[in-house]
């Protein structure tokens, strides 16, 4: 018993020790929570840097509300809050708490203090609006359209935000926007230039491939054949003069006046005039026979001579017999008919007394061409193309069809452009491509798990620009794509339709201040059309805001080094809608396979699971904020948001009251300390 009674007090101080610092570090912690939570009212209700009256009254309710003394035996608590000239608002607040076992031992009751601030604490924000601008945006809901309920409630968030952070004063910080309106794929018209403009985000034109793999299709020509056709002809009237007083038998042939003729020439019959015997010596239009020589210099015989037709031949292995027929292996011929105009002589004057002669003869040359590689066919097949004029804004001249009388210099294969760099090209029926700014990803892996993304899965890379050939994005060249339907390629004599793609109008812009009516203007911009690939739209929400990659160097920190708040508010008004028969970012995927491979996998499985991947990849970094307008929140999309960031908006002012929610908690208050 005396043992015991020994051990009593120092137990008794021990226990009494943990009692009363237990009660201590839980005193201590509900009054530091009522102090922060004080200073927030406060500060909310703070319309400018001046703490009111109003506010006081609002942070001390608040304070007392969390914080009664009878829950911890306290006493003497109180509160005080002051703001500095820029409205951070300071606060203090100070209980006594009584001993009990302790006092004991002689401790007196332990008066306790905390401090609290609270500021407007988004010195930068950042805002990426990633907005569905697919078909089913042009559905209405309660008579409104979707895309017209977007354009409304996004306007009233700019206005939402601003109105809150100009009641900060100096505070507010910079806000910048970019957009990234998608479907099946997205518009970089404005984000790659041929001059970039490095202070709005813009890069080169560099970052895009400048030669790139399309479906497409090459034409093939049949053989020759015997027949000709007439290709062009000339039918003009020359004047030969002669001299009739000279013994020497000489001809002057020429176009122009009498005063140009040399002196020198002899009297010739009529029969000279029309049937010449040099008719083979002429150089008239541009053709000179001795390029048509048989087979080299000389011609066999008297060929031409005496004759008033006369055939000029190239390409003939072997004599002929004119005027016969062309020879059957010559490849190009001409056939020159000589006839009589004038079949008087006359001088200038009508006296005949001059000594010059004239006769005129009419010379008709007409130019055949072989009935040779008429179309036979297009086979559909990959095929490579050189696109660095057309991204700088040049339109691509292609064949799409033939007139029958089309000719091919060899059978081929000639792509749609080579054709048009053929002769006889007007023999084509050429049409224009002009680039529109969408474009396709750069290479992947067809995969069916991303966790993690794998290094060579580069259209799921956020941060690398286009620095080489698997890297580099490829614009869209729809009208030179088809859909052969199947892998192997796909001949036939038939013309299929080209691809189908719906290009957003409204292309991405990078993050900028914007003033609200330039907000507006953009957001009028929209327009409706095509399926909803959810991944295209989030990757190039994540490349925009991302702190580091392409535009780290614009995005790292703020104006003189602040810190930067970024938020993703990423909206659909559906689930996610592959078409694997019109292009996509992915390009036609039931040809290109770039998504499914070989994973037995649907497309749209593959595709949410890379939109999963994304979302996750910058959990913690970016602040996602998801919105299912006129649909339900999937599970997908709610992973994707952060906790309680997403919304589900069934009308217009379901979705303009969410773009409100979002724009307030943007602008809220943090804690300093």
């Amino acid at each position: 018993m005396a043992m015991t009674a020994a051990a009593l007090i120092p137990m008794i101080a021990l226990v009494g020790g943990a009692v009363d610092a237990s009660r201590l570090y839980m005193t201590k912690t509900r009054l530091q929570a009522a102090c922060d939570s004080a200073v927030l009212a406060g500060r909310r209700a703070m319309t400018t840097a001046t703490y009111t009256q109003t506010a006081a009254d609002r942070a001390d309710a608040m304070f007392y509300f969390n914080y009664q003394d009878d829950d911890y035996q306290a006493t003497g608590t109180d509160f005080v809050a002051s703001a500095d000239a820029s409205g951070k608002l300071d606060g203090r607040a100070t209980t006594t708490i009584p001993m009990t076992l302790m006092k004991m031992f002689g401790h007196e009751n332990k008066v306790m203090s905390v401090q609290c601030s609270a500021d407007i604490q988004v010195p930068n924000i950042d805002v990426v609006f990633v907005l569905d601008v697919t078909g089913s945006m042009d559905e209405t809901i309660d008579g409104v359209r979707r895309i017209d309920a977007l354009k409304t409630a996004a306007k009233n968030f700019y206005s939402t935000l601003k109105n809150q952070l100009d009641t900060q004063g100096a505070n507010a910080g910079q806000v910048r926007y970019g957009f990234v309106p998608y479907s099946q794929t997205v518009n970089v018209k404005d984000l790659f230039k041929s001059s970039p403009d490095a202070s709005k985000g813009e890069l080169p034109l560099s970052h895009l491939a400048s030669n790139m793999v399309v479906e497409s299709r090459v034409a093939h020509f049949s053989g020759e054949s015997s027949n000709w056709e007439r290709d062009s002809g000339k039918d003009e009237t020359y004047t030969q003069t002669y001299d009739k007083n000279t013994s020497s038998r000489s001809t002057i042939r020429f176009t122009g006046p009498y005063n140009n003729m040399d002196s020198n020439g002899t009297n010739i019959s009529n029969a000279d005039c029309d049937w010449y015997a040099d008719n083979l010596s002429f150089n008239i239009g541009g053709i000179n026979h001795n390029a048509y020589m048989y087979p080299n210099t000389s011609w066999p015989g008297d060929q031409g001579r005496g004759y008033s037709t006369l055939y000029l031949v190239k390409g003939a292995s072997e004599a002929y017999t004119l005027p016969n027929s062309i020879p059957s292996d010559a490849t190009e011929a001409y056939v020159i008919t000589f006839s009589r105009v004038s079949g008087e002589w006359d001088d200038d004057n009508g006296s005949k007394t001059n000594k010059y002669r004239v006769c005129k003869r009419r010379v008709k040359m007409e130019y055949y061409k072989k009935d040779s590689n008429k179309f036979d066919h297009w086979t559909y097949k990959p095929v490579t193309y050189d696109v660095s004029a057309y991204l700088s804004g040049s339109s691509i001249a292609y064949a799409y069809d033939f007139k029958s009388d089309y000719s091919a210099p060899g059978p081929g294969p000639y792509t749609p452009v080579e054709l048009v760099s053929t002769p006889h090209a007007s023999d084509l029926k050429i049409s224009y491509a002009s680039w529109t700014g969408c474009i396709e990803e750069r290479d992947t892996l067809a995969r069916d798990s991303f966790t993690p993304i794998p290094a060579d899965a580069y259209d799921m890379n956020v941060l690398i620009g286009g620095t080489s050939a698997a890297t580099r994005w490829r614009p869209v060249l729809e009208r030179l794509t088809y859909d052969r339907t199947r892998l192997s390629t796909n001949e036939t004599p038939y013309n299929l339709s080209s691809a189908s793609v719906t290009c957003p109008s409204a292309r991405i812009r990078n993050l900028n201040v914007i003033s609200q009516s330039d907000f507006n203007s953009y957001m009028d911009s929209l327009s409706p059309g095509g399926n909803t690939y959810l991944d295209i739209g989030m990757v190039w929400g994540l490349r925009l805001i991302s702190p580091q990659g392409m535009f780290g160097d614009r995005n790292l920190v703020g104006p003189n080094g602040g810190q930067i708040s970024r938020h993703v508010i990423f909206l659909t008004d559906g689930e996610l809608v592959p078409n694997d028969t019109t292009i996509s970012a992915w390009g036609i995927e039931r040809l290109s396979r770039r998504v499914v491979g070989t994973t037995g996998k649907s497309s749209s499985s593959l595709h949410a699971t890379r939109f999963q991947a994304l979302c996750d990849l910058q959990r913690g970094r970016v602040s996602i904020w998801a919105i299912a307008f006129g649909t339900s929140v999937t599970s997908n999309l709610s992973k994707c948001a952060d906790p309680d960031r997403a919304f589900q908006a069934n009308n217009a002012t379901e979705l303009n009251a969410a773009f409100q929610n979002i724009a307030t908690d943007i602008a809220d208050l943090r804690l300093v300390q």
